[in-house]
Protein backbone atom coordinates (compact mmCIF):
# COMPACT_ATOMS: atom_id res chain seq x y z
CA UNK A 1 0.00 0.00 0.00
CA UNK A 2 1.12 3.72 -0.26
CA UNK A 3 0.24 6.34 2.01
CA UNK A 4 -0.68 10.05 1.18
CA UNK A 5 0.41 12.60 4.32
CA UNK A 6 -1.22 15.83 3.88
CA UNK A 7 0.41 18.56 6.21
CA UNK A 8 -2.32 20.94 7.37
CA UNK A 9 -2.01 24.45 8.42
CA UNK A 10 -5.41 26.09 9.35
CA UNK A 11 -7.04 29.31 7.70
CA UNK A 12 -5.25 32.12 10.09
CA UNK A 13 -9.11 33.69 10.46
CA UNK A 14 -10.07 30.17 12.21
CA UNK A 15 -9.68 29.40 15.51
CA UNK A 16 -7.82 25.76 16.33
CA UNK A 17 -11.42 24.77 17.86
CA UNK A 18 -13.37 26.04 14.71
CA UNK A 19 -10.57 24.70 12.55
CA UNK A 20 -10.77 20.64 14.37
CA UNK A 21 -14.52 20.71 14.26
CA UNK A 22 -14.95 21.31 10.90
CA UNK A 23 -11.98 18.89 9.51
CA UNK A 24 -13.54 16.11 11.73
CA UNK A 25 -17.43 16.64 11.57
CA UNK A 26 -17.66 18.08 7.69
CA UNK A 27 -14.91 17.39 6.26
CA UNK A 28 -14.32 14.04 7.40
CA UNK A 29 -17.85 12.65 6.37
CA UNK A 30 -17.46 14.12 3.08
CA UNK A 31 -14.04 12.37 2.63
CA UNK A 32 -15.72 9.21 3.12
CA UNK A 33 -18.99 9.88 1.02
CA UNK A 34 -16.07 9.74 -1.81
CA UNK A 35 -13.98 6.99 -0.88
CA UNK A 36 -15.34 5.08 -3.30
CA UNK A 37 -14.72 6.79 -6.19
CA UNK A 38 -11.73 7.85 -4.94
CA UNK A 39 -10.61 4.06 -3.88
CA UNK A 40 -9.24 5.03 -1.02
CA UNK A 41 -8.80 2.14 1.86
CA UNK A 42 -7.88 4.14 5.08
CA UNK A 43 -8.44 7.87 6.16
CA UNK A 44 -6.87 8.85 9.60
CA UNK A 45 -7.07 12.92 10.67
CA UNK A 46 -4.43 13.38 13.54
CA UNK A 47 -4.90 16.59 15.31
CA UNK A 48 -2.62 18.76 17.51
CA UNK A 49 -2.27 17.36 21.25
CA UNK A 50 -1.38 20.50 22.78
CA UNK A 51 0.77 18.82 26.02
CA UNK A 52 3.81 20.68 27.26
CA UNK A 53 6.03 17.77 25.28
CA UNK A 54 5.26 19.73 22.17
CA UNK A 55 7.58 22.89 23.52
CA UNK A 56 10.28 20.65 24.65
CA UNK A 57 10.54 18.21 21.54
CA UNK A 58 10.77 21.20 19.86
CA UNK A 59 13.52 23.28 21.98
CA UNK A 60 16.03 19.99 21.66
CA UNK A 61 15.88 20.06 18.52
CA UNK A 62 15.65 23.50 17.28
CA UNK A 63 12.62 22.81 14.94
CA UNK A 64 9.64 24.65 13.40
CA UNK A 65 6.64 25.25 15.89
CA UNK A 66 3.70 22.29 15.81
CA UNK A 67 1.24 22.28 12.93
CA UNK A 68 -2.50 22.13 13.32
CA UNK A 69 -2.73 18.71 11.98
CA UNK A 70 -2.21 15.34 9.34
CA UNK A 71 -4.25 13.81 7.46
CA UNK A 72 -3.34 10.24 5.93
CA UNK A 73 -5.02 8.09 3.32
CA UNK A 74 -4.30 4.66 2.37
CA UNK A 75 -4.59 3.53 -1.36
CA UNK A 76 -3.70 0.06 -2.60
CA UNK A 77 -0.88 1.01 -5.06
CA UNK A 78 0.45 4.11 -6.56
CA UNK A 79 -1.33 2.77 -9.96
CA UNK A 80 -5.18 2.70 -8.09
CA UNK A 81 -4.26 6.37 -6.50
CA UNK A 82 -3.44 7.42 -10.12
CA UNK A 83 -6.54 5.37 -11.56
CA UNK A 84 -8.72 6.86 -9.21
CA UNK A 85 -8.61 10.44 -10.44
CA UNK A 86 -8.39 9.44 -13.78
CA UNK A 87 -11.76 8.74 -13.75
CA UNK A 88 -14.87 11.37 -14.59
CA UNK A 89 -16.46 10.32 -10.91
CA UNK A 90 -12.69 10.29 -9.31
CA UNK A 91 -12.00 14.02 -10.89
CA UNK A 92 -14.66 15.09 -10.10
CA UNK A 93 -14.87 14.41 -6.54
CA UNK A 94 -11.16 15.08 -6.27
CA UNK A 95 -12.51 18.67 -6.88
CA UNK A 96 -14.93 18.91 -4.38
CA UNK A 97 -13.00 18.06 -1.82
CA UNK A 98 -10.13 20.42 -2.64
CA UNK A 99 -12.76 23.02 -2.80
CA UNK A 100 -14.23 21.91 0.84
CA UNK A 101 -10.41 22.31 2.33
CA UNK A 102 -10.24 25.97 0.93
CA UNK A 103 -12.67 26.86 3.65
CA UNK A 104 -10.51 25.47 6.51
CA UNK A 105 -7.10 25.15 4.97
CA UNK A 106 -4.33 27.51 4.47
CA UNK A 107 -2.01 25.97 1.55
CA UNK A 108 1.01 28.12 1.90
CA UNK A 109 1.42 26.50 4.87
CA UNK A 110 0.57 23.01 4.37
CA UNK A 111 2.44 20.00 2.21
CA UNK A 112 1.13 17.28 0.60
CA UNK A 113 3.70 14.29 0.04
CA UNK A 114 2.92 10.62 -1.18
CA UNK A 115 5.29 7.59 1.16
CA UNK A 116 5.72 4.17 1.77
CA UNK A 117 4.94 3.03 5.48
CA UNK A 118 8.07 0.81 7.22
CA UNK A 119 7.03 -0.78 10.05
CA UNK A 120 10.09 -0.44 12.70
CA UNK A 121 8.19 -2.38 15.78
CA UNK A 122 4.53 -2.97 17.26
CA UNK A 123 4.45 -4.16 20.52
CA UNK A 124 0.45 -4.29 21.15
CA UNK A 125 0.24 -7.65 19.09
CA UNK A 126 -1.13 -6.57 16.46
CA UNK A 127 -4.32 -5.25 18.27
CA UNK A 128 -3.32 -1.83 17.85
CA UNK A 129 -2.78 1.09 20.04
CA UNK A 130 -5.27 2.12 22.92
CA UNK A 131 -8.12 4.51 22.92
CA UNK A 132 -6.30 6.95 24.66
CA UNK A 133 -3.55 6.84 22.70
CA UNK A 134 -0.87 9.81 21.68
CA UNK A 135 1.21 9.90 18.97
CA UNK A 136 4.48 11.38 18.46
CA UNK A 137 4.54 12.94 14.82
CA UNK A 138 7.72 13.91 13.46
CA UNK A 139 7.92 15.83 10.50
CA UNK A 140 10.95 14.92 9.05
CA UNK A 141 13.13 17.07 6.26
CA UNK A 142 16.84 15.65 5.53
CA UNK A 143 20.12 17.40 5.90
CA UNK A 144 21.01 19.54 2.97
CA UNK A 145 23.87 18.03 2.20
CA UNK A 146 22.58 14.34 1.62
CA UNK A 147 20.50 12.95 -0.63
CA UNK A 148 16.77 11.74 0.20
CA UNK A 149 18.07 7.96 -0.65
CA UNK A 150 21.02 8.65 1.88
CA UNK A 151 18.40 9.90 4.53
CA UNK A 152 16.15 7.18 4.20
CA UNK A 153 18.99 4.18 4.67
CA UNK A 154 20.70 5.91 7.37
CA UNK A 155 16.62 6.48 9.00
CA UNK A 156 15.87 3.11 8.00
CA UNK A 157 18.82 0.92 8.96
CA UNK A 158 20.42 2.59 11.07
CA UNK A 159 18.14 5.24 13.30
CA UNK A 160 15.20 2.51 13.44
CA UNK A 161 16.86 -0.20 15.29
CA UNK A 162 17.95 2.49 17.78
CA UNK A 163 14.75 3.32 18.40
CA UNK A 164 13.94 -0.07 18.81
CA UNK A 165 16.26 -0.43 21.85
CA UNK A 166 14.50 2.29 23.66
CA UNK A 167 10.94 1.23 23.31
CA UNK A 168 10.34 -0.22 27.27
CA UNK A 169 11.81 2.81 28.80
CA UNK A 170 10.63 4.98 26.53
CA UNK A 171 7.04 3.06 26.45
CA UNK A 172 6.73 3.18 22.78
CA UNK A 173 3.76 0.75 21.39
CA UNK A 174 4.03 1.19 18.31
CA UNK A 175 6.69 2.77 15.62
CA UNK A 176 6.10 3.49 12.15
CA UNK A 177 8.24 5.11 9.00
CA UNK A 178 6.76 6.92 6.41
CA UNK A 179 9.36 7.24 3.05
CA UNK A 180 8.60 10.11 0.61
CA UNK A 181 8.00 8.95 -2.71
CA UNK A 182 6.61 9.65 -6.36
CA UNK A 183 8.41 12.83 -6.43
CA UNK A 184 6.87 13.88 -10.17
CA UNK A 185 3.46 13.01 -8.19
CA UNK A 186 4.32 15.48 -5.15
CA UNK A 187 5.78 18.32 -7.48
CA UNK A 188 2.31 18.30 -9.18
CA UNK A 189 0.13 18.72 -5.80
CA UNK A 190 2.74 21.41 -4.74
CA UNK A 191 2.24 23.14 -8.30
CA UNK A 192 -1.37 22.86 -8.22
CA UNK A 193 -2.23 24.17 -4.95
CA UNK A 194 0.76 26.57 -3.66
CA UNK A 195 1.74 23.87 -1.14
CA UNK A 196 5.24 24.33 0.79
CA UNK A 197 8.11 21.57 -1.08
CA UNK A 198 7.22 18.31 0.16
CA UNK A 199 9.41 17.09 3.12
CA UNK A 200 11.19 13.53 3.46
CA UNK A 201 8.61 11.60 5.10
CA UNK A 202 7.39 11.46 8.52
CA UNK A 203 7.69 9.01 11.79
CA UNK A 204 5.25 8.23 14.09
CA UNK A 205 5.90 6.90 16.94
CA UNK A 206 2.58 5.82 19.76
CA UNK A 207 2.17 5.67 23.51
CA UNK A 208 -1.24 4.01 24.94
CA UNK A 209 -1.62 6.56 27.53
CA UNK A 210 -0.57 10.32 28.10
CA UNK A 211 0.69 8.67 31.43
CA UNK A 212 3.26 6.18 29.20
CA UNK A 213 4.53 9.44 27.12
CA UNK A 214 5.09 11.43 30.57
CA UNK A 215 6.91 7.77 32.47
CA UNK A 216 9.44 8.03 29.36
CA UNK A 217 10.92 10.83 30.21
CA UNK A 218 10.77 10.63 34.01
CA UNK A 219 13.08 7.67 34.37
CA UNK A 220 17.16 7.83 34.14
CA UNK A 221 16.88 5.36 31.37
CA UNK A 222 14.05 6.85 29.80
CA UNK A 223 15.87 10.32 29.43
CA UNK A 224 19.13 8.48 27.99
CA UNK A 225 17.27 6.78 25.46
CA UNK A 226 15.41 10.48 24.39
CA UNK A 227 18.76 11.81 24.46
CA UNK A 228 20.16 9.60 22.09
CA UNK A 229 17.89 9.45 19.46
CA UNK A 230 17.86 13.15 19.59
CA UNK A 231 21.85 12.96 18.85
CA UNK A 232 21.35 10.46 16.24
CA UNK A 233 18.41 12.18 14.05
CA UNK A 234 21.05 14.74 13.65
CA UNK A 235 23.08 12.62 11.41
CA UNK A 236 20.44 12.64 8.92
CA UNK A 237 17.85 14.98 9.99
CA UNK A 238 17.73 18.76 8.89
CA UNK A 239 16.07 20.07 11.90
CA UNK A 240 15.36 23.45 11.55
CA UNK A 241 13.16 22.37 8.39
CA UNK A 242 11.66 19.81 10.75
CA UNK A 243 8.90 19.94 13.23
CA UNK A 244 8.19 17.24 16.29
CA UNK A 245 5.02 17.33 17.90
CA UNK A 246 2.04 15.17 19.37
CA UNK A 247 -1.63 14.24 17.93
CA UNK A 248 -3.95 12.18 18.92
CA UNK A 249 -5.39 10.25 15.82
CA UNK A 250 -9.37 9.72 14.55
CA UNK A 251 -9.94 6.80 12.33
CA UNK A 252 -12.49 8.35 9.90
CA UNK A 253 -12.90 4.81 7.94
CA UNK A 254 -10.73 2.05 7.47
CA UNK A 255 -11.64 -0.76 5.09
CA UNK A 256 -8.30 -2.57 5.00
CA UNK A 257 -9.08 -4.83 7.68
Amino acid sequence: MIKLVYVIARRPELSRQAFAEYWLDRHGPLVANHAGALRMRKYVQSHLFEHPSNEGMRAARGMRPATDGITEVWWDSLEAFRAAYATPDGAAAGAELAADEARFIDPAGSTVFLTQEHEIFDRTDGAGPGPDALKVTYLLARRNDLTQAACHETWLKDHGPLVRSFAEPLHMAKYVQSHTIAPELNAGFRAARGFEPPLDGITEVWMNTLADLEAGGATEAGRRGGAALVEDERRFVQMDASRCFLTREHVIFDSTR
